[in-house]
């Protein structure tokens, strides 16, 4: 199989991955009545007032606001994993998932950032297992589907490996120093 050589790219396919298994073990937690939450509700919270969250244009704003996030957090896992290595990579990503969680739903929204806080126990309890399971498996995606030269700390752009070869023979080392420099 083809691998992807892009982070970006990676990235995206990885936490919108990782956001559906987030979707799924919310949904069993709000099917088993342990939890009332959800990530989308909490995501349209960062733009809309509470009343407006359960309307229809609500929960559309929710769903898209969650999976840009999911996306970008999965752009963001790809560069952790380069520089954490691949071993060990579902602790590392419910890691980077409780770490999420924290920033995300505690300190940012302690802050401000998003109509829905607080929220009861059970529901922080159950959005901390979603993010847990949403960590490891984007960390599992990027791990699986990524090329494995991403994952090397010294080759950050792996595209570029030798800088110096996009300049011209004309303006080399040795020119530039017969300025005094």
């Amino acid at each position: 199989m083809k691998k992807i050589k892009d982070r970006f790219l990676l990235g995206v396919i990885a936490g919108l991955g990782g956001n559906m298994e987030k979707i799924t073990v919310e949904h069993f937690f709000n099917r088993t009545g342990l939890s009332k939450s959800n990530g989308y509700t909490t995501a349209a919270g960062i733009f809309l007032k509470k009343s407006d969250i359960p309307k229809q244009y609500g929960k559309l704003v929710g769903y898209i606001a969650d999976n840009m996030i999911a996306g970008g957090l999965g752009v963001t896992c790809t560069y952790w994993a380069t520089l954490m290595g691949k071993d060990n990579y579902l602790l590392k990503g419910a890691g980077l998932g409780a770490a999420e969680w924290t920033t995300l739903y505690g300190v940012f929204s302690k802050l401000g950032a998003t109509a829905i806080f607080p929220v009861k126990p059970k529901d922080a309890l159950a959005t901390y297992i979603s993010h847990l399971v949403f960590g490891a498996t984007k960390m599992a995606i990027t791990v699986n589907l990524g090329d494995t030269r991403l994952f090397k700390p010294s080759n950050l752009t792996l595209e570029i490996d030798e800088p110096q070869s996009l300049f011209p023979k004309s303006q080399s080392r040795d020119k530039l120093n017969t300025r005094g420099e």
